[in-house]
Parts: structure tokens; sequence; C-alpha cells
């Protein structure tokens, strides 16, 4: 890795590396007994002269209730109830259970989970997904006559379901820029973009959550093998880097990516929510160091902040007494008061760990087979051509219903431009109960 701007190296394993990087931690009823005292009379049986036993029922099971089953009720099986369905719980199913559901589960809902709802899931609202949202929330987005695969930006609004409410383009403008311009013949500026149907391998944990397809952003060539490469000239030292509005560290940012648009909410909508994962070849080797890449999506909106540049996608810091990005201030909005919180970047909470610290080996929990990104297994094996990820995040904020407001999508390389970065884009939605957080997709 050309560390032009960093000192104490060493080439381990035909990389460069910094010899004092390892400074963090991954966090990562009552019954009426015939032939027994709670009753007042007997009825006597003709056909108990046929049996042996001291009852009166006639069929030799020692009871009254003529069951043959040996207990005191008045079904025919071998339990103590009466509801004659052979499992011994009082209810009226066939399962061990005592809610008469027949599920096997105790919460009365007939569908064999335990969350007290009826729709298969584990998550308790009702809509067959494991979201903990109730699915009637969404305001309905048709993306039925636009292109959601190729490699214009038209494609990605597609890919990413920026489509239209009742025949209104949600889309009011849009734009894809590299502030400092791509010139390497390899990685133009076109090259780190795509609308796919699926990143990887066809078997991985990256399936679309929704219309087949996403949007794909990178810091290099978007489907390259191995992700390293300095877009902005033929190496860090040739390019023109930037300065970071968003962090108080003075370190450089390169392969600066914006992906900007203008939106108009829907009637109703009271926020914006999508999904989304991180990856970057800087895992596991560059945590807590310099080469903290990153990713925003910065609103400007009346709503918040009065049209202020805000960054709406950040979480709890994976080790805050060595890394944090801002302190939650008392009218701040997604954050605890006192709080120290990251933004999405090679330093943040959510990333799936690989090797370092107690991490299992090589065994990232989301599977990115064939991206170029999975784990190293050890340390050693460590290269441009691993990383991680963060797994599938969501990022829900608020909005005020018609409201036309600007998103940036924004991806950079921290202190060089090599060992890139790269993020997927799905499902955005407009959704009518107000919220703002960032959460792990399981």
């Amino acid at each position: 890795k050309d560390h032009s701007v960093a000192s104490n190296w060493s080439l381990i394993h035909g990389r460069s590396t910094r010899n004092n990087k390892r400074n963090v931690r991954f966090l990562y009823g009552n019954f009426c007994l015939v032939g027994g005292l709670a009753c007042e009379s007997v009825v006597t049986n003709p056909l108990d002269e046929q049996d042996d036993d001291d009852d009166q029922s006639g069929d030799g099971d020692a009871d009254t209730d003529g069951d043959g089953d040996a207990d005191s009720d008045a079904d025919s099986d071998s339990d103590t109830d009466v509801d004659g369905d052979g499992d011994g719980d009082g209810d009226a199913d066939t399962d061990s259970d005592s809610d008469a559901d027949g599920d096997g589960d105790a919460d009365g809902d007939s569908d064999g989970d335990s969350d007290g709802d009826s729709d298969g899931d584990l998550d308790g609202d009702s809509d067959g997904d494991n979201d903990t949202d109730t699915g009637t929330d969404l305001i309905d987005m048709d993306c039925s006559d636009c292109e959601n695969v190729g490699g214009t930006i038209e494609h990605l609004a597609c890919a990413f379901d920026i489509c239209k409410v009742d025949d209104v383009e949600v889309m009011q403008s849009q734009e894809y820029v590299a502030p400092v311009p791509f010139v390497q013949p390899d990685c133009s500026l076109e090259d780190s973009y795509e609308a796919v149907t699926r990143f990887g391998d066809g078997t991985n944990d990256l399936e679309p959550f929704k219309n087949g397809s996403y949007a794909l952003m990178a810091t290099g060539p978007v489907l390259a093998e191995i992700h390293s490469i300095t877009c902005c000239g033929t190496s860090s030292s040739n390019c023109d880097p930037l300065t970071d509005p968003f962090s108080t560290e003075d370190y450089s940012i390169y392969d600066v990516l914006e992906w900007r648009m203008t939106l108009k909410a829907p009637e109703g909508a009271k926020a914006l929510r999508f999904k989304y994962v991180f990856f970057s070849a800087e895992y596991d080797e560059y945590v807590s160091t310099i080469y903290n890449d990153k990713f925003y999506v910065i609103i400007e909106a009346e709503s918040t902040n009065n049209n202020e540049q805000t960054i709406i996608n950040f979480t709890r810091c994976r080790d805050p007494d060595n890394y944090y990005d801002f302190i939650c201030e008392a009218d701040q909005d997604g954050c605890v008061e006192g709080e120290k919180y990251c933004y999405i970047a090679i330093n943040s909470a959510f990333s799936d760990c690989c090797w370092y610290n107690d991490c299992p080996d090589g065994q990232g929990a989301t599977d990115i087979a064939g991206t170029g990104y999975s784990c190293a297994p050890d340390e050693t094996s460590d290269s441009n051509a691993t990383g991680s990820s963060t797994g599938w995040l969501q990022t829900t904020w608020h909005i005020d219903e018609e409201e036309e407001f600007t998103l940036t999508f924004h991806l950079h390389d921290t202190s060089d431009g090599a060992w890139d970065s790269q993020v997927i884009l799905d499902d955005f939605q407009f959704i009518t109960v107000a919220d703002d957080d960032t959460i792990v997709i399981e």
C-alpha cells in the first residue's frame, strides 16, 4: 500500500503495514368425578356385569367414565383432561401446549413461533418479515417502468428503488461527481458505479431486498476482483487531496465520490429509510489507524437543522475511549446526549470482524463471498485482496411530508487512495412513522 503520508512502515507479505497499528480491540376446571366423592350420585351401568373392575361403567378400566382408559374423564385417551385430544394439556387441539391453536407453542396464534402474532416470524409485528415494523407504514413506490440494471445514474436510482408515488416522480434531480477528477485509464468515474442484480457469488448474503437489484458505489472500479487503486492519480502523491469537513482529524481524503439527489417527500411521509452494506479492504488490518475510510449520508432539509448539512448514518463506536467522531448534544437528533458516536467507517461499531482480537478465524457474520472483500483467515494473509463489511444496515430519518430536500451519498478513502471501500444501496422507502436510527438488519 502506498502510504506516502505516513511513517514507521515495514513490508510484510508483500504489502506495507504500520508497526504500531494494533491499538484497538473489536467490539464486536372443576370436574365432576362420576363415581368419585365430588358427585352426589352414581349411574349404574348394566354392562358393568361384563367386566371385573370395581366401578359401574362396564369398561374394565377401574374408573366410572366408560371410556376404557383408566382415567376419570369422558374421552378415550389416556390423559387426565376432558378435551379428548390425547395431549394432556386441557385444550382442544392435539399439540402439547395449553393454547388450543394447534401449533405447538403457547402464544395462541397458530403459527408455530412464540411471538404472539400469526405470521411465522419472530418479531411480533404480524407482517411476515423480521424487521420489527408492521409493514403497514410504507408508502408504495412504483418502479415498474424504469430499468434497474446498468451503468447510468438513472439505472442507479431505479435499482435504489427511488421511483414514483401515485405516478409522481420522487426524484427531482441528481448528479454523480468526483470533486477531484478520476484520471486513471482503468478507473474512470463511470467505473465507480453500477446497478447490478447481485454483488459477488449468487449464494452469499447479499440478495437484493426489493425489485431484484441494487446500486453500487466504490472508490475504485466497482466490479474489480482486487479493490486497491488510486483513481485521482498514479499515486496518492499525484492527487490533490481534500479535507473532510465532518472530521476533526487532520487527514486528507482521496477518491471522493458523491451521488447527490434532490427528492420530494410524498404526502403522508414522516421519514425516509434505506438499507446498505459498507465494504472496505482496510478491514481488519487498518482498524483504528489513520486509514479510516468513511461512508456518509448527508441530508439538507428544512426539517433537519434548517437545511444545514447533517450526517444521518452513525452508530455507537467500536472503542469510544480510543476513537469517536462526535459527542451527542442535547438538541441533536438520533442519539443519546453525552454519548460518543462514530460515522459508518472502519472505526465504527457495526462491522464483521475477521481475525483480530477474539474474532472467529476468518469468518465474518455476513457471507460476502465473491466480492473481493471477504475476510482474511489470519493476520499474515490480510491484504488488499481481502477485507470485510458492516453487513446489512438500515438508516431511518425523519422528514416532513411534501418537503423537498437533498441527500448526498458520500464515499471516500482516508489518508491515501489505495485499499478501496464500497457500498451497496437498496430498498429506499418513505414511511408514515417518524424515526431516527441506524440498526443492523439480521
